[in-house]
């Protein structure tokens, strides 16, 4: 029987997950802040350094020998994932300073894919040898591989800040990290300011400021893409104190005659080929009308040709382009890396700071220094030792080669020639692998002489062994070295916050022409350019058509429900289309059974006419823009309110503009210049006339005062305004008979007063209202 073991299974699942987290943050998705380089990358190097001497002297080897390599002696996750990681070291515009050299296609910066490991060859740069030579020097600690066949480095003995020089992205279990190129130069300048600190005094070491790191040395990222950073100093310092924050990177662009526009830069890990398929769909959709064109002309550099339309301005079209598009992105740090713990082979996530992040790396450098001097001072030890075997030996050659002659083999020999003059094993044994010519007179002064330069450099390194100020010295002059031999200038600008001659208006970008928007009974909303009659437009089967409202795309229509609210939109987002359009509800946060009762357009050439009001607007007064909306409700209230509060854009959710009574609705709304007359009707068959002017104009929303006094059962049917005697509000008996409400009929009165009575018996059934159609005044 098998042993069955009863275990919980929220611990279990708990120590597994926890041991699978941290695997992925330690193994393989954090970087080391000693070497800048996740486990797969360290693996890639050592094996292209080690196992295949693929120097940057050597002739290039197949990418899959050099994966197949990587895969069966230290990495065993997958040729796909090992592939993709030293194509990323090869590529110039992934790395700010690459590692491999690549031959054949490794990719571009357009998002096109590298051609297969079978097809591309690789090498290392000269600059990843800077971190790979001092390997045989006994520098770092050593640890087994996965199945212990063999052994790879913990870490690479890296001359420079790789992390800072290159950066890093991954994501781990609960964290990540995100940190940007930075140039070579501007990051050993910062290092020697550090060790400088360190020489001075001890407590100077942890006493630099991110500020004095900013301003003198690491003004900031330097992508290698190039691009502008818009960030502020101050903005840049806090992001290299906390550890974390967002920098906003742009692409740059130069005017080139009247009618171009070259981008020459774009920002980092943004795809060219899709920001110029992003570009081209926003001409195309004519939202940028300044530009008539987009072209890709880049080779090895960037250059994207964009075409002015004649008189545009190249600075309102980039300013769209910036806001729309990937060419302004931003880009998020987070200075999360691995730290060396008390056990050499165990490292531990921590976010630093980037005093600290290079304070890591240059006690890291001191330690590789001091490894490698004590490693020196062990070969020297070594070779003096055999060299002061030799001279003991020629003192007395004829001895020893008459001990050695007489000698029965090898191990005799040895053991007389150690009894004889005193010898040491390893003394010995070079004496005996000497060959005959070791032993002339030439060779012996060669011997002494190499012998007092080793004793001379062994004494040097065992002084700097016992001196930490001039190893400090060493690490700085090294640095400055891998500064003259690698570094480069700056290829992203930092230029602080957009000072632009242009600020971004959205209206700008709106191609300005005359449209019609044709909203239904049902609540469908669509736009068209032009239309050759009512019966035309298409709506849906069952709809009815009840507004069409003229304008400019700059312009905005206002949609006023039954629930006394107002929506509006400008007219230039309404879809245009010859079909039926879309539903209010995708543009608007409608409730339920909320319909449009009302609509319209603040074109200031179909509006109404103000009439100034004595009462309302005094002689000097300020006149409303768009003249008034007036509202009716069912139970017998009217509004009236400037449009003024109502013409510019709404959020989703839409402004009150009329408040209900419980059960209470609004049955239309109506734009009004003043001089109007309020038809309105009831259900039990009474109708009043009365001016406009009799309502009062409220600032905002309200209930309103009484437009017909009611009875007890009654409510209001309907209501309109008319400015013509033969205008009027169409109604219809329960007995099918057509009346209208107009001033040719009916007597102008004062409002709320009990109307007058229509039908004698019987009731109104309903209105007749007539699609609303306001056209501009050439097409009336």
């Amino acid at each position: 029987m098998p042993h069955i073991e009863t275990i919980p299974l929220h611990e279990t699942a708990r120590s597994r997950y926890l041991n699978y987290a941290l695997s992925v943050i330690t193994s393989r998705a954090l970087p080391d802040v000693r070497d800048g380089l996740k486990p797969v990358q360290r693996r890639i190097l050592y094996a292209m350094f080690a196992s295949l001497r693929l120097y940057p002297d050597a002739r290039y080897r197949k990418s899959a020998t050099i994966v197949g390599d990587v895969m069966g002696k230290y990495h065993p996750h997958g040729d796909t994932a090992i592939y993709d990681a030293m194509v990323r070291l090869a590529q110039d515009f992934s790395l700010r300073d690459p590692l491999v050299e690549g031959h054949g296609n490794f990719g571009s910066v357009d998002g096109d894919s590298p051609a297969a490991m079978r097809y591309t060859e690789a090498r290392l740069r000269s600059l990843a040898m800077e971190m790979l030579e001092e390997l045989r020097q006994d520098t770092v600690p050593f640890r087994p591989n996965f199945d212990g066949s063999l052994s790879e480095p913990v870490v690479l003995p890296s001359k420079f800040p790789n992390l800072l020089v290159n950066g890093a992205t991954g994501i781990a279990v609960g964290m990540a990290t995100s940190i940007p190129p930075h140039n070579l130069s501007e990051v050993i300048g910062a290092a020697i300011y550090l060790v400088d600190a360190r020489l001075k005094e001890r407590a100077n070491w942890n006493k630099v400021r991110v500020q004095t790191l900013v301003r003198r040395h690491i003004r900031g990222p330097d992508f290698p893409t190039g691009g502008q950073i818009l960030n502020t100093p101050e903005e840049l310092v806090n992001i290299y104190k906390k550890g974390e924050g967002s920098i906003t990177v742009r692409g740059e662009y130069r005017v080139q005659g009247a009618r171009r526009v070259i981008i020459t830069s774009i920002p980092y890990a943004v795809t060219k080929s899709t920001l110029v398929e992003k570009i081209a769909d926003h001409i195309a959709r004519e939202r940028v009308p300044q530009l008539s064109d987009i072209r890709d002309e880049s080779t090895d550099e960037v250059r994207i040709v964009l075409e002015l339309k004649r008189g545009a301005r190249a600075e309102a079209a980039m300013a769209y382009l910036f806001r729309h598009t990937p060419l302004q992105t931003r880009f998020h740090c987070n200075l999360t890396c691995l730290v060396p713990t008390g056990n050499p082979l165990v490292c531990a996530p921590d976010k630093l700071d980037l005093p600290t992040m290079l304070r890591y790396f240059l006690n890291f450098r001191l330690d590789v220094v001091t490894r490698r001097l004590r490693h020196e001072l062990e070969q020297l030890n070594r070779r003096i030792h055999i060299l002061e075997g030799f001279e003991i030996i020629f003192d007395a050659l004829d001895e020893a080669v008459k001990i050695i002659r007489s000698s029965m083999d090898r191990k005799d020999a040895d053991q007389r020639l150690r009894h004889r003059f005193g010898l040491t094993e390893l003394q010995s044994e070079a004496v005996l692998d000497a060959r005959l010519y070791k032993l002339a007179q030439l060779e012996i002064l060669a011997i002494r002489e190499e012998l007092e330069a080793k004793r001379k450099r062994a004494e040097e390194i065992a002084r700097l062994l016992e001196d930490e100020p001039a190893r400090w010295l060493m690490v700085r002059g090294e640095l400055k070295e891998i500064r003259e031999a690698h570094g480069s200038s700056r290829r992203t600008v930092i230029s602080g916050p957009a000072n632009e001659s242009y600020e971004y208006s959205s209206e700008d970008f709106i191609v300005d022409e005359d449209t019609y928007v044709m909203v239904t009974r049902e609540g469908w909303i669509k736009r068209q350019r032009s239309y050759a009659d009512l019966e035309s437009i298409r709506i849906r089967e069952g709809d009815e058509l009840g507004w069409v409202l003229a304008g400019r795309t700059r312009n905005t229509v206002v949609l006023f429900t039954n629930y006394g609210r107002a929506y509006t939109v400008r007219l230039d987002q309404v879809p245009s289309t010859t079909g039926y359009g879309v539903p209010l509800q995708k543009l608007f946060g409608f409730s339920d059974r909320e319909r449009v009762v009302g609509a319209i357009s603040c074109d200031s050439r179909i509006l109404p006419k103000v009439v100034p009001d004595p009462e309302l607007f005094p002689e000097g007064a300020v006149l409303p823009d768009y003249g008034f909306l007036v509202a009716f409700s069912r139970q017998g209230m009217v509004l009236r309110l400037a449009l003024d509060a109502y013409a510019e854009p709404s959020l989703k959710a839409g402004r009150l503009y009329m408040r209900l009574k419980d059960g209470d609705e609004v049955l239309v709304v109506q734009a009004a210049g003043g001089l109007e007359h309020a038809c309105v009707a009831s259900k039990q068959g009474y109708a009043l006339i009365f001016p406009v002017q009799q309502v009062t104009c409220k600032r905002g929303a309200a209930m309103g005062v009484m437009a017909m006094r009611l009875g007890k059962e009654d409510y209001l049917l309907g209501a309109t305004l008319s400015t013509q005697a033969r205008e009027g509000l169409v109604v219809e008996t329960n007995r099918g008979r057509e009346d209208i409400v107009r001033t040719t009929k009916y007597p102008v009165t004062n409002r709320a007063a009990d109307g007058h009575a229509i039908i004698g018996q019987g009731y109104l059934a309903r209105v007749l209202p007539k699609p609303v159609e306001v056209l501009l005044p050439q097409h009336k």
